[in-house]
Parts: C-alpha cells; sequence; structure tokens
C-alpha cells in the first residue's frame, strides 16, 4: 500500500499554526511572511519570519523551518544567519578586501542582509545579501550586462562582487549569497507620499524611462515568456535565456501570450482556493470563477493580446525598490533586488505602474493621489512609443484578463474596520471580477 505524504496545502497550514504559535516569536501584531526554498519527496522547507504590519523596515528574524511529509511534523526551525567568519571569508573573496565590522541591515522581502565595512576603504561600504530565492549568479550576470549596455544615469545599478564558486554553493545550500556597493540613500517608497504634487512628476518621468530601459534589453529568439537567466562565459561575454517561471510557478517558458494568460489564470485561482479568512468573498465568487476557468478560460482570450510587446522586465521594479537621494528624493540613485526578471509583456507590469499613481493601502488598491491623471500622463508621455502601445486593443485586452488574475484573489480584510471602509476594501477585486464574468460568460 502506497504511503500517502501530506500535500503542500497541509504543510502550510502547519507552518502558519507553528509560526503562530509563538515558536519563533510573539506574533502580536505582526503578520508571518514565508517562502518556498525547498520541495523534496520527504520535506517541505520554507523561510519564514514574523513581519510587523505597520512601521518603518527593519532587519527581520527569519528561519528555515522544514515539515515532514510523512510523520507531518515540523521540525526545529533553524536562524538564517551568517557568521562574522562567514561574511570575512565572502567578502575577501568577491573584493579582497577584509571585513572590519558587519550590521544587518533593512532585509528585502526574500533576503537577509548585512552592511560590511573593510579595513582598506574608509570612504565605501558593501551589501551582503543572504537570498533563498533568486539565482545569484544569474542576478550577478545580468546586473553588470544591464550596467555595462544601458546608461546608467538612465538606469543605475549597484555594482556587483561575484563570489568565486558561488553557484554550485547555492544549488547545495538552498541558499546564495550576493555581494553589491552600498547606495546611500532612501527608499522612494518611504519618501514618494511626502512629495509635493510637481516633485512626484519629476520622479515619475525617471521611472518611466527606467522601465523603458529594461524594455529595450535585447532578447533571444524566438520570443518567449519565462523568466530570464543570464549566464557568463569564460570570456566575459553573458548569455541570456527564458527559461521556466519560478516565482509563480506557472511553468513555461510559454510560446504564446494566450497560454502564459491562461497559466496566469489557474495559478491565481489556485491561489484563492487557498487563501484563509476570505470566507464571505468565496461564497460570493469562488464557485462561479471555478466553473468560468473551467469552461471559458481555453477558448475565450481573444487573439489580440498577441501583439504586444514581450519585453524585459524587472517584475518587482516598484518603488520599495529603488533607492533615491535622501537630499534630493527626485535623483534615482539606485535600482536594487533584480531577484525577479522574467520576459513577459509589459503590460503585466501594470499593478507596479500603477502604484506611482496611488497611496499606500492595505488592501494594495489605495486611493489616487490627487493629479493622479497628471501623473498617469506624465509617466506615458515620458515614453511616447510606450503610450501608443499603451492606448492600443492588444494593450487593453491583456489589462482586461490579466487584471482578472491579479485581482481575483483579495487580501484578507481586518475585522474590526468601520463599515464604510469595510464596504470598500474588496471594491477593485469585485468590479475585476464581476466584469469579466459578465462579459465572457454568456
Amino acid at each position: 500500500m502506497t504511503e500517502e505524504l501530506a500535500t503542500q496545502d497541509e504543510g502550510v497550514a502547519a507552518l502558519l499554526a507553528f509560526v503562530y504559535s509563538g515558536a519563533i516569536g510573539s506574533p502580536k501584531g505582526k503578520g508571518v511572511g514565508y517562502a518556498l526554498a525547498e520541495a523534496t519527496a520527504t520535506n517541505f522547507t520554507w523561510v519564514a519570519a514574523l513581519e510587523g504590519i505597520d512601521g518603518p523596515p527593519v532587519p527581520i528574524d527569519r528561519y528555515r523551518i522544514s515539515f515532514n511529509r510523512r510523520t507531518r511534523e515540523i521540525l526545529p526551525p533553524q536562524p538564517v544567519v551568517l557568521s562574522e567568519q562567514e561574511l570575512a571569508e565572502a567578502i575577501q573573496a568577491a573584493t579582497g578586501h577584509h571585513l572590519a565590522s558587519s550590521t544587518r541591515f533593512t532585509d528585502g522581502a526574500l533576503s537577509i542582509s548585512y552592511k560590511i565595512e573593510v579595513q582598506e576603504r574608509s570612504d565605501i561600504a558593501y551589501i551582503l545579501q543572504l537570498r533563498h530565492h533568486g539565482r545569484v549568479a544569474s542576478m550577478d550576470a545580468l546586473m553588470t550586462l544591464i550596467s555595462r549596455t544601458v546608461d546608467p544615469a538612465i538606469l543605475p545599478l549597484p555594482q556587483v562582487y561575484p563570489i568565486p564558486g558561488e553557484m554550485g554553493r547555492q544549488q547545495t545550500t538552498g541558499m546564495g549569497r550576493q555581494i553589491a556597493r552600498f547606495i546611500p540613500g532612501i527608499v522612494a517608497s518611504s519618501a514618494y507620499p511626502r512629495l509635493s504634487h510637481q516633485e512626484r512628476l519629476m520622479l515619475v518621468r525617471r521611472m518611466a524611462l527606467a522601465f523603458q530601459a529594461c524594455w529595450e534589453i535585447e532578447l533571444p529568439k524566438p520570443r518567449l515568456i519565462g523568466e530570464l537567466a543570464a549566464y557568463p562565459a569564460e570570456d566575459g561575454s553573458i548569455t541570456l535565456e527564458i527559461e521556466p517561471d519560478r516565482h509563480h510557478g506557472l511553468g513555461g517558458p510559454f510560446h504564446s501570450v494566450r497560454d502564459y494568460l491562461r497559466a496566469y489564470i489557474r495559478s491565481s485561482l489556485v491561489s484563492l482556493q487557498r487563501q484563509q479568512g476570505i470566507e464571505e468573498y468565496k461564497a460570493r465568487f469562488l464557485h462561479r470563477i471555478e466553473d468560468f476557468v473551467k469552461n471559458r478560460l481555453d477558448d475565450g482570450i481573444p487573439a489580440v493580446v498577441e501583439d504586444i510587446p514581450v519585453v524585459a522586465v524587472h517584475a518587482d521594479m516598484g518603488l520599495h525598490n529603488v533607492i533615491v537621494s535622501e537630499q534630493t528624493p527626485t535623483e534615482v540613485q539606485a535600482v536594487i533586488d533584480w531577484e525577479i526578471v522574467s520576459s513577459a509583456p509589459y503590460a503585466s507590469l501594470h499593478r507596479i505602474i500603477e502604484m506611482l499613481f496611488r497611496k499606500p493601502a492595505p488592501n494594495g488598491f489605495g486611493a489616487e493621489y490627487e493629479g493622479a491623471s497628471e501623473l498617469r500622463d506624465a509617466f506615458w508621455g515620458a515614453i511616447p512609443d510606450w503610450e501608443r502601445w499603451n492606448r492600443s486593443e492588444a494593450t487593453r485586452v491583456f489589462l482586461e484578463w490579466s487584471r482578472f488574475g491579479l485581482f481575483m484573489k483579495p487580501e484578507w480584510r481586518p475585522n474590526d474596520l468601520a463599515p464604510e471602509e469595510k464596504d470598500g476594501y474588496w471594491r477593485e477585486n469585485i468590479r475585476v471580477v464581476e466584469g469579466i464574468l459578465a462579459k465572457y460568460s454568456g
């Protein structure tokens, strides 16, 4: 008789129960952030942390937590840290410099960060990030290629310092180490809400040029949709390849935009089915969405979406991954965290771009800034060729379907909201879902 192994959903449920029990710290006022690091025949392993829902970014204690699929037990959590000796060895191998001091630094969503000062140079510092999602060797090669070929005044990147043998080390340990030059400044997402309208217009135009610079990177032929990987050769050249999507687990690479959209929407449905704490929304929409995806999705997406440009995209190039000058916050110092880079339709970045025109909000879709229409015009007006695409039928139809996948699953709605806040919390989710069901279900 075949032994029945626990599913990933069962593992996630056990993981959340374990973390919320206080096993890695008090969960009061915090949420659980987690990402699958490894899946084997016997275990699921996540990198997980308790993360503050509000307040400024701070270093976060992250843990590797494994779930035994046979016994259904959580194994003892292992802190994700690097010792001072490990930091010193990595810095010396990559830069030739010797460690003077190290401090924990503000983390990204998928990394642990250290700020490193060295004995030889008092005028520079490094950031070492321990990454469990991004393939560091590919990230280093891609960032190097962009730095060589794109005007740094338009798309500035921190210089990276590859650690010899890091590709093999990451394959063995599941964790990769990336070293980059520390860029002084502040995260744009913290400064942007405080800017004047004129300052936002300036920054929006600069962001548009940075997006355009990515979109103009030459991709390999034929046109495929998937994760963009970079491979360095011994002669110093760098080759780009399109590989299966790992971030959303879509598979691929996809030869058509319609196949990509179908995979994305089906993945979104799985996320909706797994989401907890939205029972009221599920009762209203889940069965209807399941029926629509089963019976209408394969033949429903119009062929015009195949005309949309497929380009290189930093899929997380929001203001939270942009460093600006503290003195002049409209000046972009660096675009960081190149973990999620794809060959994809340019309009797949709609939500990231849209956040330039909206206030931050827990439901992910805040109210528009005053003058939002002028901000949009400034963004697209800075890149006129793309403004024409943005007005095209191909883009309009693509956005209709991609937004269905994007808004299908709402964010968890807090129980203590005032009635007027509660009514509007899922408004955009409901509008998008109702719209596509009404238009294409007949």
